[in-house]
């Protein structure tokens, strides 16, 4: 009896592995194994970043190595860092454009102090500045924090120059013309380190080009101003009054192209992409 039944038991099994349907089930888990192992394969081959490419990539002021010094803790991360050059655009436009009309004399007396600019350079235009220029650190832009950074310092340490405490103007008090050279020769400096920066920026786009232009032209003429030991209100002067103007205006205009996108507006901003090599 358990000989006969033991070849019963068998015999089923038999029919069973040879049944169609379960072989159908067999080869639909085969297939779904050889997929699954398919996939992982080709998960192992995409880039680590293949995931978080955009859609629509623009290249905008301030950006421009960002690709290539992209920390792996921002790659990992599935949400972009936000992007700190508009804050620092905004920060670096107000200041220019209140420096611009200080400069053309716009409604004041050519001999009126410029200590009005003292709270913006100090806290908008320089510690404003600073703190996007060191996030941009952070997202792994060394062209953008560079030049954040030392703009920033730049209205930070213009503003001392206008505040009675630092006693700079005062030291100079006894050598009017001395003091001028000095200004001019710190206004160099920054002539030759803004037209440095504006080179780094020909195979960027055509507006932030044209920004770094215009702000070292700016910063030649109130150069050749204060060298020059020119009065106060002079036609130089005011030419360097009105490249602020100019400059500042283009800032903005990066600032809102940067800012600019379908989810908030109807418009977006041309950059004018320039050629790359």
């Amino acid at each position: 009896m358990s000989t006969a039944h033991d070849t019963y038991d068998l015999e089923k099994q038999h029919k069973l592995v040879d049944h169609p349907m379960h072989r159908l089930s067999q080869q639909s888990i085969q297939a779904s194994h050889s997929q699954q192992i398919q996939q992982h394969q080709t998960q192992q081959q995409l880039p680590l970043h293949a995931h978080l490419e955009p859609e629509d990539v623009r290249v905008s002021p301030f950006q421009m190595d960002v690709n290539m010094n992209t920390p792996l803790n921002v790659l990992q991360s599935s949400t972009p860092p936000p992007n700190p050059g508009p804050f620092g655009l905004c920060a670096f436009a107000l200041t220019a454009f209140c420096m611009g009309l200080y400069n053309l004399r716009a409604g004041v007396d050519p001999n009126a102090p410029g200590n009005f600019i003292t709270g913006t350079a100090m806290f908008y235009g320089g510690l404003g500045q600073v703190i996007a220029g060191l996030l941009e650190y952070r997202n792994g832009n060394t062209f953008g924090g560079t030049t954040f950074c030392s703009y920033g310092l730049y209205w930070i340490s213009y503003a001392t120059l206008l505040i009675p405490s630092f006693g700079v103007a005062a030291a100079y008090a006894d050598f009017p013309e001395d003091y001028m050279t000095a200004v001019g020769t710190y206004l160099l400096g920054w002539t030759i380190f803004t037209f440095l920066m504006w080179t780094l920026t020909w195979k960027s786009n055509l507006a932030s080009s044209l920004l770094f232009f215009c702000l070292g032209m700016t910063y030649l003429f109130s150069t050749i101003s204060s060298l020059a030991h020119l009065a106060p209100g002079n036609v130089v002067g005011r030419i360097g009054g009105g490249m602020g103007l100019i400059t500042s205006s283009i800032a903005w205009y990066c600032a809102m192209a940067d800012l600019s996108n379908s989810s908030n507006s109807y418009y977006t901003l041309p950059l004018g992409q320039l050629g790359r090599r």
